[in-house]
């Protein structure tokens, strides 16, 4: 695979990324996972992740909407058999909270509790509940999602971010069970749902492979992508793009919420 010349796609179809009641849900799950945590541990630790997690996320989604890096359809919101579509930099928000902020409360909450019975009980009926959704959707052929995934600004993006993580773990050993924990319970639940969506033919992949003509110069021919395709793209998605992204997410929080804790208490940075 020529990751640099090669033009690599996801594509998604179905209607989780224009409909806006399920981000609705996923966002009030976090906050109330956000809720139990901070009377639990008596903190405000998670509604802070996932607040600068949301202004990350949605930052980061209207430059790939600027660059046209990532095509997606308008966003609706469904009531009593009526649609209403929402405002495109409203809906780029409302995706930043859902994808940016919920989802990394979702694999902090469940990650901070890997060795509970319990919440590993919930967080299989969670997951379940997800498959279930997904297994009774009906497949169909409209592409709501484009996104290439190696262009130069996501490959550079990704290798800072996992510097930057490399470098946290060396310098604050202290948060590396955490942080595994988080990754191995993004992994987990985004590899099911990846592995289901591709089987429902929600989410695809397409390989342009790179020809340079002499009469014609750069010029892209689309492949017929193959499972090795699948499997090479949708995992860099799971383990990297989700994975190494949202840990990224969670250093920054943690780092920035230390340093205003520092700088009010006057207490050494991440203690």
């Amino acid at each position: 695979m020529d990751l640099i010349r090669n033009k690599y796609y996801i594509i998604r179809t179905g209607d989780f990324a224009t409909n806006a009641n399920k981000k609705l849900i996923y966002i009030l799950l976090s906050l109330l996972l956000c809720l139990h945590d901070g009377i639990e541990n008596n903190n405000i630790e998670y509604l802070a992740i996932m607040t600068y997690s949301s202004i990350i996320w949605s930052v980061v989604e209207i430059v790939l909407n600027v660059q046209r890096v990532r095509i997606i359809k308008p966003m609706k919101m469904y009531w009593n058999n009526s649609s209403l579509v929402i405002d495109k930099y409203m809906g780029i928000c409302l995706q930043g909270a859902q994808e940016g902020g919920a989802v990394t409360i979702i694999g902090l909450y469940f990650g901070d509790r890997m060795y509970s019975s319990f919440y590993k009980l919930i967080y299989h009926v969670l997951i379940g509940y997800m498959v279930w959704n997904m297994a009774g959707k009906e497949t169909n052929n409209k592409v709501l999602s484009k996104r290439q995934i190696n262009t130069p600004g996501s490959l550079a993006l990704m290798s800072g971010a996992t510097i930057f993580n490399t470098w946290i773990l060396i310098n604050y050993p202290q948060h590396f069970y955490r942080e595994m924990g988080m990754f191995l319970s993004m992994v987990y639940i985004s590899g099911i749902w990846t592995v289901v969506s591709y089987y429902k033919d929600f989410r695809r992949v397409e390989v342009q492979l790179y020809q340079h003509r002499c009469n014609l110069g750069r010029e892209y021919v689309r492949k017929l992508d193959t499972f090795l395709d699948a499997f090479f793209i949708l995992g860099y998605d799971v383990v990297f793009e989700i994975g190494m992204a949202y840990i990224t997410f969670y250093n920054i929080v943690l780092m920035l919420h230390s340093q205003v804790i520092a700088t009010i208490h006057n207490i050494p940075i991440y203690k």
